[in-house]
């Protein structure tokens, strides 16, 4: 009887620990934020990818991983991998990142945009401030002193800048070098920094009075890295001629040259005990470790793809960092040789995207080949791979009405299908000889066209996978190609502006409209009676008698006599005057229902008009790159946008 009250009474109490443990864990659970959300632009809903990498560096207790992406700074849980913030303070890409000493604040450069202002923010509430704004060059490389009172700051025009932490004040501004520089780093002592340069030089300086102590000569081409060990007893370079050099820093004399297999050196990093030194190039999977001691090699890792731009050590001394720029970085564990933790999601670009007809699933292309999102989720679910060659130049792709057929092309002219719900690759086909701009689908998915560089279109039977026509511009390429709602007719866009209607059964040209625009982009209207092109302004044609119907103008360039005149005498209004000189429309899309057209303007922007009213529904804009590809959700709540920064942007359509 006891015995069978004890087991009731601890079966209670399990199951009361287990309530506990299920409420705990749902309150952990809602405390994750949704990364997607982070730091949205106005109008959008969410972002997937998070932006190409540029740069990254640990913090000295080893918990977070700053990354510098071309939309802002992501910060993440090195034990995790969850991101804790995405800071976006700066107008373009961030180009370089650096933790303070005690980890309280992260300094940041911008570049690749006007913005070229340093930063430092604070990594508890992630307000910063600003400590430069009027950088002349993209600042590339980023240092702090060991205790924190200097920032050393390296830019593309050659100069070296000291910042005072405390004030904000530049101290010194060194001109030492001929052209870009590439890296700079501060000794142990807090006494001397260095930089390198693509002049092949090394240097150091200073920190007191801002005087040149050293030239270190002996690399025969770009210096692209240096790092001082530790110890402060090593200066170390790594070249575009393919060495490692070991420097005295205090004397400038030439100790040791480290040559391996890589034929180029872009990353170097001192372990923690000043032992060994990694380097890597960005072009090959292998990372070698260096016994600094009697520069030998003493092992290698192979990573799991090309292209590491940045390797470092965490402060555990038991963990490497590597970051690739096809958007992955990997936490190494250094005993066994293994991955233990990899952050993934930075794209170089994103070249194009496409919606598939339910709605449920968005396409994408980056380096990696064509990725598959879960639209309400917006989670990744799969990668299709299969091109041969050329991956990484995929420019176009389509979705085939029977929710099982994709199909993507690229620059070397290859067209590949896929069934994307299992990711199995079907074929490719090799017959254009030149790049393809466009593949698109018919609406019944029985047919899809693509279009080359070889001033091609071709027809082809889906099913069969056979050419059904061969058509061809005589009179330039062509840019873009359309079917009309009825499959019965295709059009085509070339540079001239000329507009060709063509008969899908017999391949005959039915009309010609000549000087529409640029050619950059077409589009039917969902009823079929509208041909929207594009130009500086948007125009309407009926699909029968290839007359202009409507004309949409964002009027940004009327009266350019009376627009030049103002800008006059202010650089901010003369560029924005010359940026809407040269912004035309490079794609337009129709909505679902007919009754909104969006078009994507080389400045970035897009434009919702309505059709009926001719008014400008909504703006988007909040890229910070240009914008290659946009599309409509089946439903048309959603539009999205996929950029060169690296990101896709769900926009909420009024």
């Amino acid at each position: 009887m006891r015995y069978t009250r004890l087991s009731k009474h601890l079966t209670g109490v399990l199951f009361i620990l287990t309530l506990i443990g299920v409420y705990i864990l749902s309150l952990a659970n809602e405390h994750v934020e949704d990364a997607t959300l982070f730091s949205l632009p106005d109008g959008a809903k969410a972002r997937l990818f998070k932006g190409n990498i540029e740069d990254m560096a640990i913090s000295p207790d080893g918990k977070q991983l700053a990354v510098a992406t071309k939309i802002g700074i992501w910060l993440y849980d090195t034990q995790t991998g969850d991101e804790i913030a995405l800071y976006t303070g700066h107008d373009s890409s961030v180009r370089a990142v650096a933790f303070s000493p005690d980890g309280i604040t992260l300094a940041s450069g911008g570049g690749l945009g006007f913005d070229k202002s340093i930063r430092l923010w604070d990594t508890k509430t992630g307000k910063h401030q600003t400590i430069s704004s009027e950088q002349r060059g993209d600042v590339r490389t980023l240092a702090y002193s060991p205790d924190g009172l200097w920032l050393v700051s390296g830019n593309n025009n050659g100069n070296v800048s000291l910042w005072d932490t405390t004030t904000g004040e530049s101290r010194h501004v060194l001109s030492g070098h001929t052209t870009q520089v590439t890296s700079v780093a501060f000794s142990s002592d807090n006494k001397t920094f260095a930089s390198a340069g693509l002049d092949d030089l090394i240097k150091s300086w200073d920190v007191e009075n801002g005087q040149l102590k050293h030239t270190f000569v002996g690399h025969n081409d770009w210096v692209l890295t240096i790092a001082f060990s530790p110890d402060g007893t090593i200066l170390a370079s790594g070249s575009k001629d393919g060495t490692v050099r070991l420097w005295n820093p205090h004397t400038g004399i030439h100790l040791k040259t480290l040559s391996g297999k890589i034929k180029r050196i872009d990353t170097i990093a001192f372990s923690p005990d000043s032992k060994i030194l990694a380097s890597c190039f960005h072009q090959n999977e292998t990372v070698e470790f260096w016994n600094v001691t009697n520069g030998e090699l003493k092992n290698n890792i192979l990573l799991p793809e090309s292209g590491v731009s940045k390797v470092l050590y965490s402060p555990d001394r038991k963990t490497f960092v590597s970051m690739n720029i096809g958007g992955n970085i990997h936490f190494w564990d250094l005993e066994t040789g293994t991955i233990k933790l990899s952050l993934n999601g930075h794209p170089l670009t994103v070249r194009a995207i496409a919606y598939s007809t339910d709605g449920k699933t968005l396409a994408s292309t980056s380096g990696l080949g064509v990725e598959l999102w879960d639209v309400e989720t917006r989670t990744h679910t799969l990668t299709l791979k299969g091109h041969q060659t050329g991956y990484a130049t995929i420019g176009s792709l389509a979705f085939s009405s029977n929710l099982r057929t994709i199909i993507s092309a690229d620059g070397n002219g290859i067209i590949n299908l896929w069934d994307y719900t299992t990711g199995e690759h079907k074929l490719n086909l090799n017959d254009h000889t030149k790049g393809i701009r466009s593949v698109t689908f018919s609406s019944d998915g029985k047919m899809f066209a693509s279009v080359g560089n070889d001033h091609t279109i071709r027809i082809w039977d889906s099913e069969t996978v056979e050419q059904m026509h061969t058509l061809e511009e005589v009179e330039g390429q062509v840019f873009s190609v359309a079917f009309s709602p009825d499959n019965m007719t295709l059009a085509s866009t070339s540079p001239n502006g000329v507009v060709r209607l063509w008969d899908v059964t017999t391949g005959e040209q039915k009309l010609t409209i000549p000087k529409t625009g640029n050619g950059f982009s077409i589009a039917y209207s969902p009823n079929g009676i509208l041909l929207a092109t594009t130009d500086r302004a948007i125009r309407l044609w009926h699909t029968i008698t290839g007359e202009e119907i409507l004309t949409l103008d964002h009027n940004a360039m009327k009266n350019i006599g009376e627009q030049l005149q103002l800008a006059a005498g202010d650089p901010e209004k003369m560029r924005e005057f010359h940026q809407n000189l040269t912004d035309m429309a490079k794609i337009v899309v129709f909505s679902p229902d007919g009754k909104t057209l969006a078009v994507l303007r080389q400045n970035g922007s897009i434009r919702l008009w309505d059709i009926e009213t001719q008014k400008i529904q909504h703006t988007f804009t909040g890229h910070k790159s240009d914008v290659n590809s946009i599309a409509f959700s089946s439903d048309g709540q959603t539009l999205a946008s996929g950029s060169s920064d690296g990101t896709i942007l769900l926009w909420n359509v009024p």
